[in-house]
Order: structure tokens, then C-alpha cells, then sequence
């Protein structure tokens, strides 16, 4: 059983997993994490969904990691990497690996493990009041694991000044930066991005699949492999 029941929303091939603690900022603890992972990998992979949807509400999209209670005290390094690193670095793997378009739908401040948790899926979609920030140089951690999960999104001179600055970053900059997908004016954020999904659940599962597909596939191929891979991958679909 996950450590914690998100709240879901399933519509039209639209699956909207709500991040659930708006009193807390969406925060996410360690087994939040883990539960967060289990939870999109099951979504996904249900015949029905089409699209999956990160959702929150309250001021926050997500400020960050909870990690009241933690401690590392008398952890092994591989038990650190294991037991406290791998939470993190699972909800990343479980949005790469989902078969079908994940979606996150920023309508606040997106910091830390929040930047990345939203920087990092296929389509990002913000309110201009949202923002971003990875904050974590300002507490004298080196966000290596949030820079994973967005590094093959952003250019290396965005990412650098992100990470280094730890400042805050407008949806219209993300977007320059490649963090953000497209931005909406805050009072038609809700009806605008319905609209999207609506269109982009429309779509057969088979056609999803097979761009996102190529979309992480084709990015380290040359030239000739993309063509070759594009190729077939429609040739498969086509047949």
C-alpha cells in the first residue's frame, strides 16, 4: 500500500493526481515521494489514461521537500543514496518512464524539489503568477539530483545561472529558459489549460506513446539514427 493516498481525478483519458497538502505548500516528505512514484506508475499504466496531469492547489505548486525529522545519522553512503536520494530521483524515473504524456500544471511557486518536479515533465503549463526557483545553494546543498531531472530540458547557460543564483525565475523566463512549456494569464489558467488537456486526451493512447516515445529516445541519437528511428516508429504505428 503507498504511503500516501494522493487525491485522483480520472475524466476523458485524463488522469489529475493532486500533490494533496495545500496546507503545507504541497511539501512532499520522503514516503510522499515514493508513494508519489507508485502512483504515476499505475496511472499510467492504465489502458484508459491518455494523459496524466500534475495538479495542486493552495499558494504553492510545491515548495520543495518536507524533510522535517530527517537525519543521516549513522547512514552508510549507499543507505544515503538508497534510502533518501532514491525517493527523490524515483518520482523523475516513474515521469520518464511513464508511457503517455505527463503534464504539470503550475499555478503557484514551484521551489526546490517543486522546480524540478514541474520543470521536469514533458509539458509544463504556468500561471503567470507562478515561479520557480532551486534554492538549494542558499542552504549549502548542491541540487545535483533537481539538476538531473531538468538537464536535458534547459540549456547548460540557463541551467547554470539557475542552480548557481538560486533566484527566482518568471514563467516567462522558464519558458526562454526551457523550463516551462507555455504560459497563461492567472485568471484564465484553469479554463485554458482544461482546454489543452481536453485536446491532447482526444489524441489515441498509440500516437501519445509513440511520440513520447521518441521525444527520450531520439534525444542522444545522430541525425541519421533519429531518421531511422522516426522511421520505424511510424512505420509501426502506420501498420
Amino acid at each position: 500500500m503507498a504511503e500516501f493516498d494522493f487525491p485522483i481525478n480520472r475524466d476523458g483519458g485524463i488522469t489529475r493526481i493532486d500533490l494533496g497538502r495545500p496546507d503545507e505548500g504541497n511539501a512532499q516528505t520522503r514516503g510522499m515521494m515514493r508513494a508519489l512514484a507508485e502512483t504515476i506508475r499505475a496511472e499510467a499504466a492504465k489502458p484508459d489514461a491518455r494523459v496524466l496531469v500534475l495538479t495542486a492547489r493552495g499558494a504553492h505548486f510545491c515548495r520543495g521537500r518536507d524533510g522535517k525529522g530527517e537525519t543521516t545519522e549513522g547512514l552508510k553512503p549507499h543507505e544515503v543514496r538508497v534510502q533518501m536520494m532514491g525517493a527523490v530521483l524515483g518520482v523523475y524515473e516513474a515521469i520518464n518512464a511513464s508511457p503517455i504524456p505527463v503534464v504539470a500544471r503550475v499555478h503557484a511557486p514551484a521551489i526546490g524539489f517543486g522546480a524540478a518536479l514541474g520543470g521536469g515533465c514533458d509539458i509544463t503549463l504556468a500561471s503567470d503568477a507562478s515561479k520557480f526557483s532551486f534554492s538549494e545553494i542558499k542552504h549549502g546543498i548542491p541540487p545535483t539530483l533537481a539538476m538531473a531531472a531538468v538537464m536535458k530540458k534547459v540549456n547548460q547557460k540557463a541551467l547554470a545561472w539557475l542552480i548557481f543564483s538560486g533566484g527566482d525565475v518568471t514563467p516567462q523566463e522558464g519558458v526562454t529558459f526551457g523550463l516551462v512549456s507555455k504560459v497563461y494569464a492567472a485568471a484564465d489558467f484553469e479554463r485554458e489549460t482544461d482546454t489543452f488537456l481536453d485536446e491532447l486526451a482526444s489524441r489515441p493512447r498509440l500516437v501519445l506513446e509513440t511520440i513520447k516515445k521518441f521525444l527520450l529516445g531520439a534525444q542522444d541519437m545522430s541525425a541519421a539514427m533519429q531518421s531511422e528511428y522516426a522511421g520505424t516508429l511510424l512505420a509501426l504505428v502506420r501498420s
